[in-house]
């Protein structure tokens, strides 16, 4: 009796230790012990971890579990309670090149490169622009609305795709995890935060997995052929932000608190380079809450209201700069405003040109809609003479195709007796550039330019592609370009291991 008992208690610690190695058989044959480190080792070799779900990280999960095949896993480990990131929060579009509207391959970079101030990396913006026309069908085919086409800030043409439905961020987001949670390939755990990353033994300085805490306060252990990195920047820590950037520090932000840069730590301890901490984008807009003005976090007043034709305005009522200035010159031409804050205005073009969601910040009470102009100048607080005749010269400016400040692209005039809307913002910190260094197989590298083997970056944890200054639309176009690349580099990679085990 005691015999049999401890041969099936043995039997029982085999298929815990099969368990444990995410084994999962239909048969009950078991295999015998000395086939197991084999079989792990596959396994191992067919799993591709995943770091975080916003949209860098949802499309290299779709990616890498397409082109594994069937005998592949995808594990996308989320620290929060649910799935999205910001990209959830996105508002304005992703850009691809539009011919139609004239725009070239040439232009669209030269664009980027300038916006970036001599710091973005010319072959990381030549895959960019490269892969934009792929990245916007690749949405599409998963039944994404991106019919809208409107001209953000520093762009020289109309290439920054909208959907036409909603919010463009939450429209894609939907779409993508829906597809990956329809997808038997893929796992997400949530409430799992990574601290730290496996490396190879034997001096290589590869990536093999990941160790996370779960949501039970378990520590776990996950081996993987590959781990892609795709966990945000660090908008949201005050601590990073004052090491790296003290000069934006005490700005609200847009972003949500999860955003605090723990990827940056992984993967420098991995061996992995950091480059332009310091380059973090102050958005020009960002919406002042009238219940909580003083609020640390705010709503992004997207860049699409402007790309519509929305106008800034002193609190006196008068105009001050080009509006579709990239944003930079923007952010600062608000900060030398009393309070930090500045008017925007949108015509009833420009309303009908932005669309439904306009009635999101409506509701929310962030925007204001008023009958007409001098209703809108009484909202204000501004003398309503000054208004109408800065409204006028506006409109003249747009019909003569160039204006005081420079402005050569007016989307939509203001109709003085036709409805306006109105909402108080102030600039925010939005975006960090700077990141883990990557190549354009979206590899993480080491001080000296060597990939790191196994180790993947895509989306804000990475940098050096936006420079000093990102364009708008590009963040969510980085997310598909380089989340696809890293998916598929690192399925690539997890084929040639399983082919030598």
């Amino acid at each position: 009796m005691s015999g049999g008992l401890g041969r099936l208690a043995k039997l029982f610690a085999l298929f815990f230790l099969m368990a444990a190695a995410g084994l999962v058989y239909t048969t009950t044959r078991l295999p015998k012990p000395s086939s197991l480190p084999a079989m792990m080792a596959a396994r191992q070799a067919t799993r591709i971890v995943v770091v975080g779900s916003g949209l860098s990280g949802t499309a290299a999960a779709l990616t890498a579990a397409e082109a594994l095949g069937q005998r592949g896993e995808v594990v996308v480990l989320e620290k929060e309670g649910r799935a999205g990131g910001n990209s959830l929060k996105a508002s304005s579009g992703i850009n691809a090149l539009t011919p139609e509207h004239g725009d070239a391959a040439d232009t669209f970079r030269e664009d980027t490169l300038r916006s970036g101030g001599g710091l973005a990396m010319p072959q990381l913006v030549d895959t960019l622009v490269a892969d934009s026309s792929e990245a916007v069908a690749w949405l599409e085919s998963c039944g994404i609305d991106l019919g809208g086409r409107v001209q953000l800030g520093g762009h020289s043409r109309k290439r920054t795709h909208t959907s036409t439905r909603g919010p463009v961020g939450f429209t894609i987001m939907k779409a993508l995890l829906d597809l990956e949670a329809a997808d038997p390939r893929i796992r997400l755990v949530t409430g799992a935060k990574v601290t730290s990353l496996l490396r190879k033994s034997g001096g290589s300085g590869g990536v093999q997995g990941v160790v996370y805490t779960s949501e039970d306060g378990s520590e776990q252990r996950l081996e993987a052929a590959a781990v892609v990195l795709a966990t945000g920047g660090f908008g949201a820590s005050a601590e990073l932000l004052q090491q790296h950037a003290p000069q934006v520090a005490e700005l609200p932000t847009t972003n949500g608190p999860w955003a605090q840069g723990e990827g940056l730590v992984l993967a420098e301890a991995a061996g992995a380079a950091l480059l332009q901490l310091d380059q973090v984008q102050v958005h020009p807009t960002g919406f002042v809450d009238p219940a909580d003005p003083g609020s640390g976090t705010k709503f992004l007043a997207p860049e699409k209201l402007r790309g519509v034709g929305g106008i800034l305005l002193t609190s006196q009522g008068r105009r001050f700069v080009d509006e579709l200035t990239t944003r930079d010159k923007a952010a600062a031409a608000i900060l030398q405003q009393p309070g930090r804050r500045a008017f925007l205005l949108l015509g009833a073009e420009a309303a009908q040109q932005f669309g439904p969601a306009l009635g999101f910040y409506i509701s929310k009470h962030l925007v204001t809609k008023h009958d007409d102009l001098a209703a809108a100048a009484s909202h204000m607080g501004v003398d309503p003479q000054v208004l109408a005749a800065e409204v006028e010269a506006y409109n003249a400016a747009a019909a003569a195709g160039r204006d005081a400040f420079g402005k050569t692209v007016f989307p939509s005039g203001v109709d003085p007796q036709a409805a306006v809307h109105v909402a108080l913002i102030t600039p925010v910190v939005h975006y960090t550039m700077g990141g883990v260094a990557m190549d354009s197989d979206a590899r993480a590298l080491d001080a000296s330019g060597n990939p790191i083997p196994g180790l993947f970056v895509a989306g804000e944890v990475a940098g050096g592609l936006h420079g000093a200054n990102r364009l708008g639309g590009n963040s969510m176009l980085e997310c598909v370009v380089f989340g696809r690349r890293a998916g598929r580099n690192a399925a690539a990679l997890a084929g040639s291991l399983q082919q030598e085990t």
